[in-house]
């Protein structure tokens, strides 16, 4: 009986250092988890500072009328035109619909 105690207490320790080996590892992967998070999180604040900053050159190339002879920018700025227009259009249809509203 005092073999299986023995042997007992020896799988006792060894389950507890597999125990602790595992534990380890969790952690050891949550926190590479975590990082790897933290890593992409910090690659896409990145690249949506470069897109804004990408916008306000655009902005500014389309408000002062810059790069005229470019066909990619004059494709661009048709486009921008052409949308403008409709959305000038919309929102007088919105404002006649909400006089409508009103006398109603």
């Amino acid at each position: 009986m005092e073999d299986f105690f023995k042997k007992l207490s020896i799988y006792g320790s060894i389950a507890k250092e597999e125990g602790q080996k595992i534990a380890q590892n969790a952690l050891n992967k949550g926190r590479e988890i975590a990082d790897i998070t933290k890593l992409k999180r910090d690659i896409k604040i990145e690249e949506d500072i470069i897109k804004s900053y990408k916008m306000v050159i655009g902005e500014y190339v389309a408000a002062n009328d810059l790069l005229k002879d470019d066909e990619l920018v004059f494709d661009q700025r048709s486009k921008i035109l052409e949308c403008q227009k409709k959305l000038d259009e919309l929102n007088a249809k919105l404002e006649e619909m909400s006089k409508n509203n009103k006398q109603v």
